[in-house]
C-alpha cells in the first residue's frame, strides 16, 4: 500500500505539469489568456473614424453602467449622485471631442488611438483622485481642508 500513494501522487502531479507544457509547445496556436499584441493594432489601424466613435460611445457607455451599478451597491445619495453623473457626463464629452479629433480626417491612426486611450485614462484617474477626496472627507493631516 505504501508503493501505490507516492506512485499515484507522481503521476498525478506528472500530468497536471504536462498539460502547461504541451500548450507552450505550439506557439502558433492562439489561446484564450494571448493578449492582443502589436501586430493586431496593425491589422485594425487606420480605421474609420466613425467605428472608432462607436467603440468609443460603446466603452463610455459600459463605464456609465460600471458607475451606476457602483452608486447602487454602495448607497451613495441622490445629491451625491447628480454631482458623480455630472462629472461623468463632462469626462465622456471631453472623450467624444478627442475621438473626433482623432478621425478629423477621416481614418484613425494607431498612434491617434493610443492619445484617446491616454487621455481617457487620465480622466479616470481624475475621477478616482476626487472618490478619494470623499472618502476622506476632504481632511488632510487631521485638519479639515
Amino acid at each position: 500500500m505504501s508503493f501505490f500513494r507516492p506512485l499515484a501522487v507522481a503521476l498525478t502531479l506528472t500530468l497536471v505539469a504536462a498539460a502547461p507544457m504541451t500548450a507552450m509547445a505550439r506557439p502558433d496556436v492562439v489561446h484564450a489568456g494571448n493578449k492582443a499584441g502589436a501586430k493586431d493594432a496593425q491589422k485594425h489601424f487606420p480605421m474609420a473614424a466613425d467605428q472608432f466613435e462607436k467603440r468609443m460611445e460603446k466603452r463610455i457607455e459600459k463605464a456609465r453602467e460600471k458607475l451606476e451599478k457602483r452608486m447602487g451597491k454602495h448607497n451613495v445619495p441622490d445629491g451625491k449622485r447628480a454631482e458623480m453623473r455630472k462629472r461623468f457626463e463632462a469626462s465622456a464629452v471631453e472623450l467624444r471631442a478627442a475621438a473626433k479629433r482623432a478621425g478629423a480626417d477621416g481614418k484613425v491612426t494607431a498612434e491617434e488611438a493610443k492619445e484617446v486611450r491616454e487621455r481617457a485614462r487620465e480622466l479616470r484617474g481624475k475621477g478616482k483622485e476626487q472618490r478619494k477626496e470623499h472618502k476622506r472627507g476632504d481632511k488632510r493631516d487631521g485638519k479639515a481642508v
